[in-house]
């Protein structure tokens, strides 16, 4: 070892310069060590020897282990070898790769619960129309109106609508199961985008602590095992997507160039000890750079925000903080202290890297935008530039403010305790010791590279919710990207915390303490698992089990004749539905799916392009119809259908002097705000059956024809109890 290697490890940690000291680089598998370890382990073997152990090879570095350092023991040799994982093979790497895949499918056709409206009105709703035509009955709501939203996710399961909807023609599927695959098919789409995410988190972990190092195993349990990725990361929004390309850049990004800095007054050196690398851009690969940022050209393309993210890490690679000793003489006094200096600078930045940064953002950014810009024209018909629309109504003009407002605090208080559940106390620990590393017990020291990944992701971490913060509407899955990289983080304190218990070659794994550890993980995991099935197969489960129904009763006993798709058919092959619920409160027709379902709901558009004192008034149709309920129905629906008299007495009447199937036709269905008519079946909430009740009287022409329960609890009044469909009288269990 150089004595210029030793003295760059000196500065890695400012206050325990002797921490990295001796470092050495593994021949075998390439994973570097510290000596300070091999030491200890040197004086461990004297010991065993000492006490009668025939084995006298000497340990001379601990470079030949894939495991943590922290949980090797002086008293038993043994532990080292049974604990050793080795570095996984190309068949190793596929299977994974092939078990994640169907677990996320099996995930994603298992989940039964409703989470965000996103999840279907920003994706699967347009991809509808895409694939079937604007008169295909999808729901477009304000966003693409108004031009907000790429159409690059919609274009991806448009493809797969179009690709199923034919497999099903060829294969003459019935009505029923042709439903079932269009339903079907985005899940599946969207399990391998999960699956991918889930992979790459593996691989990151890879890059940070070694190929076959326990904390990357780690990272890849716990990303498998944890609840919020059970409960939404086979969901298609556009927020999960934007987290696997985030997570696939991540593993792409050009790590090392940060760890490049000029050396002035020979004495300089980077952040994390390091020295100028001239050539350092013939380290890396151009075309990893390039893949890197065509995906997070994608992923900011998709959602904004993202940029932040790349923000962070651009800076961290142009920006350099060098630090230079500095010996301050106080003459007048006689005093000498010697101080270190910090420093920011572009100009320390490679200039080939800077070069090379720059030219490829500007290629592939310009690449993705020109290609987004192609689709965006298809859809839109005409130029338009979303992301910069996207800022300006939701930023400019607040409207984002219109669906709600969170506290300064709500990424910490809710946001991350959310992603992480169980695994928050092991996140925060490896947040601080990634920022401080200088914390950093010394033998749970990694590589430099492996420092600096842990303290850019860590700072990216804490930066991005930090400005996030400061806009009123807050959601957690806007914090989404972040996760996969906390999990990254987490594993180190979760390996050194619990892989010592549970390891069988581990001589203190029969100690009280280690006991205790192993009751503790059984009791996380089983939280996990609790948590995953509430959230996947309880909560919310009726938005739904609704659509389920509602698309059986219509191929049960309206499907006699193919329904004509291009106007409201008066014969009984069409199907009408009204939902007085709050709007989006279920999907649409990525679940109703066949066109002869004509429904309407409550309109909830923003007040777009009005002054504050005009938006601060302003009450959308679902507003105005939870504000006086009885009012609202008068006037959009008219009177309410009455019971048939006996020997088959006329048909109700229905206001104004319109029979139904007239008001029908004159409707507006599909989220439209305006007219409407009395349907053949009615869903709401169960929180208004007993205003319903009362407004109907008993003579009402509805009856209950289905109940699904939906949740224990609700932050939204109007969302309590069950769903609850009515139907016209002799229509029930037809």
């Amino acid at each position: 070892m150089s004595s210029s290697s030793d003295e760059a490890d000196e500065a890695v940690l400012g206050s325990e310069p002797a921490a990295l000291e001796d470092e050495e680089t593994a021949e075998d598998d390439g994973v570097t060590r510290s000596d300070s370890d091999a030491s200890d382990l040197s004086d461990d073997q004297d010991a065993v020897d000492s006490s009668g152990s025939e084995d006298t090879t000497k340990v001379d570095s601990d470079a030949q282990l894939d495991i943590d350092s922290s949980i090797l023991s002086a008293d038993d040799k043994r532990f080292e070898s049974q604990s050793l994982l080795r570095e996984p093979d190309a068949a190793t790497t596929r299977d994974i790769l092939l078990f994640l895949i169907a677990f996320r499918i099996l995930n994603a056709l298992s989940v039964r619960t409703f989470f965000q409206p996103d999840e279907h009105f920003q994706s699967l709703e347009p991809a509808w129309q895409i694939a079937f035509g604007p008169h295909s009955g999808a729901w477009i709501t304000w966003e693409w109106k108004h031009h907000l939203r790429s159409t690059i996710h919609p274009f991806l399961f448009a493809a797969v609508y179009k690709l199923s909807a034919t497999a099903a023609d060829l294969l003459r599927l019935s009505p029923t199961w042709r439903a079932d695959v269009l339903v079907a098919a985005p899940k599946v789409l969207q399990a391998f985008i999960a699956a991918t995410g889930d992979y790459y988190t593996w691989k990151v972990g890879q890059k940070v602590y070694g190929q076959a190092s326990n904390e990357a195993w780690a990272a890849l349990a716990l990303t498998v095992c944890n609840p919020w990725q059970w409960f939404v990361s086979t969901r298609t929004m556009s927020n999960c997507l934007e987290t696997t390309l985030t997570t696939v850049a991540l593993y792409l990004w050009p790590w090392q160039w940060s760890l490049a800095a000029p050396v002035e007054d020979g004495g300089d050196t980077d952040e994390f000890g390091s020295h100028s690398n001239a050539d350092s851009d013939d380290t890396y690969q151009l075309g990893s750079l390039r893949q890197c940022l065509l995906l997070a050209a994608v992923a900011c393309v998709l959602r904004p925000t993202n940029v932040l993210i790349w923000a962070c890490l651009a800076c961290f690679a142009l920006l350099r903080i060098t630090t230079c000793d500095r010996l301050l003489s106080f003459g007048w006094t006689k005093l000498l202290l010697w101080i270190r200096v910090s420093s920011i600078s572009l100009y320390r930045a490679n200039k080939t890297e800077r070069t090379i940064l720059i030219r490829e953002t500007a290629i592939c950014g310009s690449t993705v935008l020109g290609i987004s810009a192609l689709l965006d024209r298809a859809y839109y018909g005409q130029w338009t530039f979303p992301p910069f629309r996207f800022l300006y109504f939701n930023i400019a003009q607040s409207l984002a403010v219109f669906y709600g407002r969170n506290d300064w605090h709500y990424y910490l208080s809710q946001g991350y305790p959310l992603l992480l559940t169980t695994l928050l106390p092991f996140a925060i620990t490896d947040l601080y010791l990634a920022i401080f590393p200088s914390s950093t017990p010394a033998h749970r020291l990694p590589t430099r590279l492996a420092l600096l990944i842990r303290y850019q992701l860590a700072a990216v971490a804490l930066t991005v919710p930090f400005i996030l913060s400061f806009i009123a509407h807050k959601e957690v899955r806007f914090i989404y990207p972040l996760l996969p990289p906390l999990h990254t983080l987490a594993a180190s304190s979760f390996t050194t915390f619990f892989l010592p218990s549970i390891s069988p070659a581990s001589p203190t794994r029969h100690t009280s303490a280690s006991i205790l550890k192993r009751f503790l993980l059984a009791a996380l995991l089983i939280a996990n698992i609790l948590i995953a099935t509430f959230t996947t197969q309880y909560h919310q489960r009726a938005p739904l089990s609704v659509l389920a129904y509602l698309r059986h009763e219509h191929e049960a006993h309206y499907l006699t004749q193919p329904p004509d798709i291009s106007h409201i058919a008066l014969a009984d092959t069409t199907m009408t539905v009204g939902f007085l619920m709050p709007c989006h409160s279920t999907p649409w027709r990525s679940h109703l799916v066949h066109p002869g379902i004509k429904a309407w709901a409550l309109g909830c558009e923003p007040p777009v392009r009005q002054n504050a004192s005009a938006r601060a008034v302003y009450r959308d149709e679902a507003d105005q119809f939870y504000d006086a309920p009885a009012a609202f129905v008068r006037r959009t629906l008219g009177p309410w259908p009455m019971r048939k008299g006996l020997f088959g007495a006329k048909a109700p009447q229905l206001g104004l002097g319109l029979g139904r199937g007239v008001r029908c036709a004159e409707a507006t269905f599909d989220g439209k705000a305006g007219p409407k008519c009395w349907p053949d079946y009615l869903v709401f909430f169960g929180a208004l059956e007993a205003s319903l009740l009362g407004m109907a009287g008993r003579e009402s022409g509805y009856g209950e024809c289905w109940r699904g329960w939906n949740s224990f609890v609700h932050d939204d009044w109007r969302r309590k109890g069950d769903i609850v469909v009515w139907c016209l009288r002799g229509k029930e269990g037809r």
